[in-house]
């Protein structure tokens, strides 16, 4: 298709004029020189560039004409061929649409048909696979239907009796519940009248028990308070004759006691005098008459020592 396009410049020339132009460039901005050899160089290539737009142009106008004519033709032959086309595709769909109608009346009565035949056993409590359903002969189906009826009706029949049944145990049962409630109730009656009975004894005894409880407390309570003054009385002697006796030994006590100490105080009397005289030395002790600061601080430590010793030896001589 390309063959079929002809410019009037060769890719030998756009060759020629690249080996010429491409070495081309401006060094010195102010060099005319220059400047004309690039600007001339340009307007060449411009040049062929411009004839090649001007004969694009040329070229895709006829290819345009040609276009619209070959779209004009189709138009018309499609104008008169449409017509037929669509004549023929009318009678054709009378048909097509009247299988599919035929077809579409079929595919529902078959499926009504087999919502009838499944309707038809799950009334009798059958449920089996829809494929089944849908292909089973129609004698087939009918004696799985009557199989499916009778076996209904039997298990009808004997829930029905087991109903029946069990009603009738339950009326039974709820008359001997009823029997067993009023013989219930007579025996409750009748221990009621035993328990009021009993209670009445018993709180007869009890009453009688009380009374015979309260007089021998009170009996109890007379012994324990004879005895309780007797065990005063007792306790009271006891308690003066301990008391005096107490007093006699303590004041025997007091006095061996007195003359001990006495004579303790006069066996240590010569040492505790010795010991009072020796801190009274203490205390009246004069330290050496010293001068540097040294020797004053130990004097002054030292007689504090003295002085604390000789109280606390004075102290320990007059609690001897």
């Amino acid at each position: 298709m390309t063959e079929l396009v002809k410019y009037d410049i060769t890719d030998a020339a756009i060759a020629e004029m690249e080996g010429l132009y491409m070495g081309l460039v401006i060094v010195d901005l102010e060099d005319k020189e220059q400047f004309d050899a690039v600007h001339s160089a340009r307007m060449v290539v411009k040049g062929k560039r411009v004839e090649v737009e001007k004969r694009r142009k040329e070229l895709k106008a006829d290819a345009l004409e040609w276009g619209r004519k070959v779209d004009s033709e189709a138009k018309r032959i499609f104008g008169k061929l449409e017509p037929i086309e669509t004549h023929l595709d009318r009678e054709e769909k009378k048909v097509t649409d009247e299988q599919k109608r035929i077809k579409e009346e079929a595919d529902r009565k078959e499926r009504e048909n087999i919502e009838k035949r499944v309707a038809a056993l799950a009334k009798f409590g059958v449920v089996l696979p829809f494929m089944e359903v849908a292909t089973m002969p129609d004698e087939e189906f009918a004696g799985r239907l009557t199989q499916a009826e009778d076996a209904y009706l039997a298990e009808q029949k004997r829930l029905a009796d087991e109903a029946a049944a069990r009603k009738a145990e339950n009326e039974r049962l709820e008359k001997v519940r009823k029997e067993q409630e009023a013989e219930a109730a007579k025996l409750a009656e009748a221990q009621r009248k035993i328990d009021e009975a009993n209670a009445k004894l018993e709180a007869d005894k009890k009453a009688l028990a009380d009374e015979k409880k309260a007089e021998q407390e009170r009996k109890d309570r007379e012994t324990f308070e004879a005895q309780a003054k007797e065990n005063a009385r007792i306790q009271a002697e006891k308690d003066a004759k301990g008391k005096a006796e107490r007093e006699v030994r303590e004041a025997k006590e007091r006095v061996e006691q007195e003359a001990a100490e006495k004579a303790r105080a006069e066996a240590l009397r010569p040492d505790k005098e010795k010991l009072l005289a020796w801190a009274s030395d203490l205390l009246n002790m004069v330290h050496p008459n010293v001068k540097s600061e040294v020797a004053l601080d130990i004097v002054g430590k030292t007689m504090g020592i003295i002085y604390q010793a000789a109280k606390d030896l004075n102290r320990a001589a007059r609690e001897m």
